[in-house]
């Protein structure tokens, strides 16, 4: 009876400790998940902090402003300088400039001629719309996308020069530039919106190299100059 009562009490024993062993464990594993529930939390903070400002933060450097992409390039966004040349950098904190933003350059009143930096991409919707002084804008021929009314509203630019990687001039690319006397579509582009050259009344040649740019003159009544009989023939043909 004796021998009962001792295995009695050391099983009570046993299953005492085993519960305390287990209790010690449970809230062990409890520390542990709130301290992990804690770390993803203040990560998942960080991580939204800085998708919030790498890309939306503009800097500046001499007279313009510019933000970093997702891609790690450039795009300038405004320009708060008083030049009357700009040949926008080609590089910023070493990053190539591939973006000219959305009315970047939009009713400046000094600037006369623009050069896009070598490697640029895009011009924005209404880059350089209503810079009433700009005379000369020379985009470089890695541009691929020109958004609409880019240069709408620039009545003192006389020619401009689609390069070959644009495939289509947008809605109103030009619209107002009254003292537009010419254009040069090269053969890449493909497509013209109907309003592309809108109230642009002194646009009298188109020079091309491509069917599609011919039947556009013709069909807006332009006069065309065939750019392969020029290199042909020289100039002087016409």
């Amino acid at each position: 009876m004796e021998e009962r009562r001792k295995w009695l009490r050391d099983a009570g024993i046993l299953v005492m400790v085993l519960i305390a062993i287990i209790g010690i464990a449970s809230a062990e594993q409890e520390v542990r998940d709130d301290v992990t529930g804690e770390i993803e939390a203040v990560s998942g903070t960080e991580a939204d902090a800085s998708e919030t400002e790498s890309p939306s933060s503009d800097r500046q450097c001499g007279g313009y402003r510019y933000r970093i992409l997702t891609d790690d390039t450039v795009q300038v966004t405004a320009y708060e300088g008083s030049e009357t040349t700009l040949f926008i950098p080609a590089y910023m904190e070493d990053k190539a400039v591939t973006v000219i933003g959305p009315a970047a350059f939009k009713g400046n009143g000094t600037v006369q001629r623009i050069y896009l930096p070598p490697g640029a991409l895009e011009i924005g919707e209404e880059a350089f719309a209503g810079c009433r002084e700009l005379q000369d804008i020379y985009i470089t021929e890695t541009v691929e996308r020109i958004g609409e009314r880019a240069m709408a509203d620039c009545p003192l630019l006389e020619e401009i020069v689609f390069p070959e990687a644009v495939s289509r001039i947008e809605s109103m690319t030009c619209q107002g530039d009254t003292g537009l006397r010419q254009v040069t579509i090269q053969p890449g582009v493909s497509g013209i919106a109907e309003d592309a050259f809108a109230e642009c009344d002194a646009l009298r040649l188109v020079y091309g190299e491509s069917g599609f740019a011919q039947s556009y003159a013709q069909e807006n009544d332009f006069v065309y100059v065939d750019m392969e009989r020029i290199k042909e023939e020289g100039n002087l043909v016409w």
